[in-house]
Order: C-alpha cells, then structure tokens, then sequence
C-alpha cells in the first residue's frame, strides 16, 4: 500500500503526553500493516500564546510523527484573537500538507483521528487532490451526560462536523453505541466499529503475587466524568460490611482527594500509585484482582481492556461501548450513578472471584484488541476504498 497519511486533532505532544494517546496506540496497530505519517497541528486555542514557530519530527519503526506549533499572540480582545487563531491553524495545516505532497507525493488515503478541527483539512484535501479520507470519531461527547456535550456546541461547529462526516468515503467509531448516535446525528449509512488498541507487549497475562484482594482504579482522576465521589461512597459502604480488600488508585490523585480519603475514614486501605507510565500501569493491573470504572460517561475506554487484556475482571458503569467488551464471564455491569448496586457488586465479585478464569479472559481479549488485531481491521478497511470497494456512506 502506498503512503498514508493521518491527520489528528488530538495527539500525544510535548504539552500533554496523554492527549489522545489512545490514537496513538492505533497508530502503531496499523505500522504493523502499512508505514504511516502522523500529522499533528497542536490545538492550544486562542487563550494562549505561542512563542515560536516548531516542528517536532520523530521516526519510530513505521511512525513518521510530525508535532507543529504554529506562533500565535494574542490582542486581548476575544473575536479578534479567535478569528486570527482559527486562520493560522489553517494557514499552518495547509503549508505543511502541501510541502509533504511536494516532496513525498499524494497518499494513498487520508485518515482523520476526530473531526473538529482536523476533518477540515480531509475535506480540503479530498476537494483539491481528489484523495479519500475515512474519519474516526472517538469522543463520548454525543452523550448528553458529558460535561463536553456535542449538542451545546455552536452552530459552526455542528454544521462543520456533520460536513465532515457526510463527505467521508468511511466512518468508524470505537463503540456502537456511539456509532449509532452518529448515524442518527449525521445520516450515515455506515459506522465500521473498530475498537481501541492494547499493547499486548506490557499488558498479558501474569499470575498475582498478591494475598489482599485488590481492587484497582485507572483513570484521569476526573471528578464529574469518572464519578469517582460516588465510586469511594460505595467503598465507605463496602469497608462497613468487611475490610478484608485494598484499593489502588492511579492517576494524578489531587490533595484535596487525598485529604477526602483521609477525612472518610477510608485512608487504611486506598493506596496511590500516582501518574505512572503505561508499562508501570500494565504492572499494577497484573497484581490487581479487579479494575472498577464507575463513570457517568465514556465511548470505549482503553483502561477496561487493558485490565482484561491482564486478566483482571472489571466492575463497570454501563455506560457508552463498556458492554460490548464486559460481560458476566470477564466482569459485573452495573447502572451509572447507583452506588448500592455497585457496593452490591464489589462484595459480589469477593465471594465469587474463583468463577473468573483469568487466563481465558487474558486471551480472549488479546485476540479481539492486540496491536495485530486492530491494525489488520484499518488496513483491511483501507484496501476496500483505494480498490473501489465502498462508496459514499451517507444514508
């Protein structure tokens, strides 16, 4: 397959190494198949300045990463420093794509990694080379609970993003749910489920070392979106019926969390890991008994597969794509916001651990996410548009 090349509105950069690392992951799934250029025009928004121009280039196997800051400053007045910043992204993004067409020819295809502001450029450049671009949509923000909600954006943005996704020759999604609700927002005839990526490498199975049943939460730590308010209220109800159990929170636990633990008589038996690199994060899962998610919202997070890709049974929200990767034989569902249903099941999942096969649930999940998995999914899906296989995917 000839070149291909990825425009991304998030991206792990030199600002945030977790921003849409996830993309990332799907990025190195498909170097497996294909070599791909990764183009990444940083998003800072117009509240921040910019000193300089900067291109951050990195080659890593079949990666070719292209991280650009484009110098912005602003007038302080509002209007003015939005309008000025919109067209120097553009400005930027355009210069850059065609300076790589012009040294190293058209792609074969394009791939936008979230439509706003990147699937701009998919539509530009599909209008003026006449090269497809398939879009991947991976926020939860259809969701009305979110605090990011889809419906709230302006009319702008709506309109744009539905142009985007109408004049894509293909859409795919983490989840179907979040699949369907683009078929509804947008008219789309198709949305290909491809799910998140995990790196079999660091996250396999390992037989525990642990004695203590140990319950594990990996996440940003967001107070509204990971619910985590209600997930301690039910571990205060838990330690009230046995305290035969540990939890390990990781992520970037603020003071003022530390200090609520503290203050809810829980301290005795959470343990902070702290923000830890992901092989670091493969390590604790494999020591853990069960990961608990209890957010009000997601699309199809990393972190539940990444615990089943270990072994390690999950207690979750159901919510967003979670039930199409946890079911009675790898896990508990419970409903987002009910606390006494989730107490109920973490008690549950203690007396009942022995009907988990952790092995068989490693592998099971190593064959539906591994690198080699998700990659031959987007390649498979690359060939059928460069061979004329589908078409406009608009209903």
């Amino acid at each position: 397959m000839n070149k291909i090349l990825w425009l991304c509105s998030w991206y792990p950069h030199p600002g945030d190494d977790y921003e849409g690392d996830f993309i990332q992951r799907h990025a190195k799934a498909l170097s497996i198949y294909a070599p791909v250029t990764v183009f990444y025009v940083s998003q800072d928004g117009s509240s921040k300045n910019v000193l300089e121009n900067k291109v951050i280039e990195q080659q890593t196997g079949r990666i070719n990463e292209r991280i650009i800051f484009f110098r912005f400053k602003k007038t302080g007045i509002a209007i003015i420093d939005k309008l000025v910043y919109n067209f120097r992204y553009y400005q930027t993004y355009k210069k850059n794509v065609q300076s790589y067409i012009a040294r190293e020819g058209k792609p074969a295809i394009v791939h936008i990694h979230v439509p706003m502001k990147a699937g701009m450029m998919g539509r530009w450049i599909k209008k003026r080379w006449g090269i497809p671009y398939i879009i991947s949509e991976h926020s939860a923000h259809y969701n009305r609970k979110t605090d990011d909600d889809f419906s709230a954006k302006s009319f702008f943005h709506r309109y744009n993003v539905k142009q985007v996704f109408r004049n894509a020759d293909a859409v795919t999604n983490v989840s179907a749910v979040i699949g369907s609700k683009l078929k509804e927002l947008f008219g789309i005839g198709e949305v290909r489920v491809i799910h998140n990526a995990v790196d079999t490498q660091f996250f396999h199975y390992q037989a525990p070392g642990i004695s203590k049943f140990r319950f594990i939460h990996v996440s940003t730590l967001a107070a509204y979106h990971k619910n985590i308010d209600g997930m301690l209220r039910s571990f205060l109800q838990l330690k009230r019926k046995r305290e035969d159990f540990e939890l390990v929170i990781v992520g970037p636990a603020s003071t003022e969390l530390k200090e609520q633990i503290k203050e809810s008589g829980l301290a005795s038996l959470v343990v902070f890991a702290g923000e830890i690199s992901y092989p670091e994060v493969a390590l604790q899962m494999q020591q853990a008994s069960v990961l608990v998610l209890f957010s009000r919202y997601e699309n199809f997070p990393c972190v539940v597969i990444e615990a089943l890709s270990c072994g390690v049974p999950v207690i979750a929200a159901d919510t967003g794509g979670i039930r199409e990767a946890v079911n009675e034989t790898n896990g508990i569902l419970v409903q987002s916001e009910n606390e006494e249903e989730l107490t109920n099941a973490l008690n549950r999942v203690m007396n009942e651990y022995d009907k988990f096969d952790r092995e068989k649930i490693a592998d099971d999940a190593g064959r539906l996410y591994s690198y080699d998995a998700i990659g031959k999914q987007f390649y498979d899906l690359y060939n059928e548009i460069i061979n004329g296989n589908r078409s406009n995917n608009i209903a």
